[in-house]
């Protein structure tokens, strides 16, 4: 079975900005939180503040997300129209027709056609295009999904815009249905409505009904709602008018900075977690009127054991935290120091604004640096210690960085590599300024060195600290359950997700969470009661559905899989690990013709999962189809190379064919890989056999059958293969234990063979 489709991680991809007035915006949603009551629709704050929001209008966040148009899609600048990736071996477009606009996306086929196209609307864009855009397509359960495809303003030292895959995407097997978390429409967009949580699982797949357009005031000056009554009044109150509004300039320095850290404090965007919402949030809860501790628990790497100097392209206030010019004044260094939102200043008559606001403090010091020859006369501050740098999460953008240095980094604008490998090792806590301690502050850090696998060996503490001190948050009993389950402890598991589920009786991640572990702990019956209990409280939820099918499939009842399959197919059509495993049980029940429909379809969705190319090869395979069979096979095989399954499913047709060289290549693969694989043991005995080597086969097919003592057809290869030698008397046991397999070939074949055998006195 292949890895589920609705994974959602933490991490959140971040770009800034996008392309459409945010004045036009639609009214921010009442349905979100209980603060978010108060939000006023945005249009209303343009009547008296024209001048404010002509001056915001300018920057990439006033144009955060927005409907696409030909200017920010087909005709954006680009080198080239058509984009190959080299790594997946895919090709990619933007194409427009009917009034819409499309991603498509394809690979050259068997046949050298054009095969596995896909062409998705692309229903908003994400991103100003200062640096880039990120296109989403609307799926018909309301949720997003990014496209692989993105367009960058520019790469390193040549100008203009190009196309290139988002962040995540650039390898092997890049993500076809990556989801939009609410944690990445949080920094977006003003807040979105999202349906009314009906209990306290807010982890649930993250739909939207309804969208604005781009980041308004409210986002730093909080629900402005009273503020729009006060002032629309018959007598306005100026009092009432300014006590109803925030103004972030006369909060104190630090809860200045936590208005822009709402959004700019990315220690890392790779797995850590790098914050986690407070468990009795909303996702859409946070309001500028409150300390930002009390909406997330922020955490970095230890540096002991990875680096704490990464330039990510939404970490500027982390950076900024780092530099001395920050600490020596003790946060006085504000970021609303330089960036008055009401008043951008960029471009090249931005260098001498900057640099007075340098000069400020340094003046007298350049001065005398300057009489010294130690320093030029020049007065471009920004770029020697604030070069642009190439960001380490989204490579082909460069950003100002924000650490103040002495010396300006070597190098800043190289070219980066997608970095491919993860944080293992402590969490730590990063504290904002002026955070003051929490009575749950030890169950977040605890729950921090799980979340993400990053510390899978502090679950003791976390169990602990549960134990102690019975929080009412199902969440943190879930996390535990996640790192016991990946470390082993199913029992452990599952009594952790059983609590969680006794918090939140309604929580369907809890329920599928449980099911999953029961069923792994060979507790079938109570696992499909779980689920049952869920899917009865949340039938349109197609993952509830797809997990119980996979119970009912491994025990056997493949009949109420498939129903269960189809009714998550009703619910996401597009869902990928469904279709492959449908296509799996219908072939298995002699249904071929909808099986390779299926499968093929699998494949059409994500052409980079092994395992449904491996399932329709085979099954093209018994078609008699061996030359496109051979051609999914052997692509399987290289998407997943450090799987011994696909080399052993190619390695089997190219047995078959006779084609004993690469047949013999792919066995050792898989021996490689998993030297004890009963199949890879059994197929290397045939490929001996075969060779008229049958010492070695039979040896080979003892050493699979003692592998794995189930595994029937070893024991019928070495029971022929005795014969073979002549040795009818060591053969018959091999024959008898063959003859009692539940593999109803290998049984006949072995009761055939018997049925002859006379024993020779």
């Amino acid at each position: 079975m292949t890895r589920k489709l609705w994974t959602i991680g933490l991490t959140a991809f971040c770009l800034a900005g996008a392309a459409a007035a945010w004045l036009f915006l639609h009214p921010h949603p009442s349905s979100t939180p209980t603060t978010a009551s108060a939000y006023a629709d945005p249009q209303s704050c343009v009547r008296c503040h024209r001048d404010e929001t002509a001056g915001y209008n300018e920057t990439g966040m006033a144009h955060a997300f927005y409907a696409p148009t030909a200017a920010t899609t087909i005709a954006a600048p680009a080198q080239t129209r058509t984009y190959f990736h080299p790594a997946s071996s895919t090709s990619f477009s933007l194409t427009a027709h009917d009034g819409r606009f499309f991603q498509r996306r394809w690979q050259k086929g068997f046949d050298g056609r054009d095969d596995n196209v896909e062409e998705l609307s692309i229903d908003y864009v994400m991103g100003s295009g200062n640096h880039a855009r990120t296109f989403l397509h609307r799926e018909q359960d309301g949720t997003l999904i990014e496209l692989p495809l993105a367009w960058y303003s520019q790469n390193g030292s040549q100008q203009g815009g190009e196309f290139a895959m988002n962040p995540g995407f650039d390898n092997a097997t890049p993500m076809t249905r990556r989801v939009i978390a609410y944690e990445c429409m949080f920094c977006h967009n003003g807040y979105p409505a999202i349906p009314d949580p009906t209990h306290r699982d807010l982890s649930a797949k993250p739909v939207y009904t309804s969208l604005p357009m781009g980041i308004d005031c409210q986002r730093c000056h909080g629900p402005g709602a009273a503020h729009v009554q006060a002032a629309s009044a018959r007598k306005p109150d100026t009092a009432k008018i300014h006590a109803t509004i925030l103004n972030p300039a006369h909060l104190s320095n630090e809860r200045q900075m936590q208005v822009c850290e709402q959004c700019h404090l990315e220690t890392t965007s790779t797995l850590l977690p790098d914050r986690i919402r407070r468990y009795d949030q909303h996702p859409f809860g946070y309001d500028p009127n409150q300390p930002l501790s009390t909406f997330n628990a922020y955490f970095t790497r230890d540096p002991a054991h990875g680096p704490t100097n990464n330039v990510e392209i939404v970490n500027a206030a982390y950076r900024l935290r780092q530099s001395k010019c920050y600490l020596a004044t003790r946060g006085a260094l504000t970021c609303e120091l330089c960036h008055n939102p009401h008043d951008l200043h960029k471009g090249p008559q931005s260098t001498q604004f900057y640099a007075n606001i340098c000069l400020n403090c340094h003046a007298t010091k350049l001065k005398q640096l300057v009489a010294t020859k130690q320093h030029t006369d020049s007065q471009q501050c920004t770029s020697c210690h604030m070069p642009q740098r190439r960001t380490e999460d989204v490579i082909h953008a460069a950003v100002t960085d924000h650490l103040i240095q002495r010396s300006a980094p070597a190098r800043p604008l190289a070219e980066l590599h997608e970095a491919t490998s993860r944080y293992n090792g402590p969490v730590l806590r990063y504290l904002l300024d002026g955070e003051t301690p929490r009575p749950d502050d030890a169950l977040y850090n605890a729950v921090a060195q799980v979340i993400d696998s990053s510390n899978n060996s502090a679950a003791p503490q976390l169990a602990t600290l549960l134990d102690e001190q019975k929080p009412r948050e199902p969440a943190f009993y879930i996390e535990l359950g996640d790192a016991l389950r990946h470390n082993g402890q199913l029992d452990a598991a599952i009594a952790s997700y059983r609590k969680a589920l006794e918090l939140d009786p309604q929580s369907s991640r809890a329920a599928r969470r449980l099911g999953v572990a029961l069923a792994g702990a060979s507790r079938p019956t109570e696992a499909l009661q779980v689920l049952t209990t869920a899917i009865a409280s949340d039938p349109t939820n197609e993952l509830l559905l797809y997990e119980r099918a996979q119970v009912e499939t491994h025990s056997g009842d493949s009949t109420s899989a498939i129903s269960d399959l189809r009714k998550a197919l009703t619910l996401r059509p597009d869902y990928a690990d469904a279709l492959n495993n449908l296509g799996s049980l219908l072939a298995q029940a002699g249904q071929s013709q909808e099986a390779e429909s299926a499968l093929r379809q699998a494949v059409s969705i994500n052409p980079y999962d092994a395992a449904a190319r491996s399932n329709l090869g085979k099954l093209l395979s018994a078609q008699g189809q061996t030359g496109e069979a051979a051609f999914q096979l052997q692509r399987a095989a290289s998407l997943a190379p450090s799987d011994p399954a696909p080399h052993l499913d190619y390695a089997i047709l190219l047995l078959g064919n006779g084609h004993i060289p690469q047949a013999k290549a792919e066995i050792h693969a898989a021996l490689t890989l998993n030297p004890h694989s009963a199949l890879a043991l059994d197929l290397s005995g045939q490929l001996a056999r075969l060779r008229g080597k049958l010492p070695q086969a039979l040896a080979a097919f003892q050493a699979a059958a003692q592998a794995d003592p189930s595994f029937a057809p070893a024991q019928l290869d070495t029971a022929e293969t005795f014969i073979e030698l002549g040795d009818l008397r060591q053969a018959l046991p091999w024959l008898q234990k063959a003859s009692l397999s539940t593999n109803p070939a290998v049984a006949q074949r072995a009761a055939q063979i018997l049925s002859r055998a006379t024993p020779s006195k």
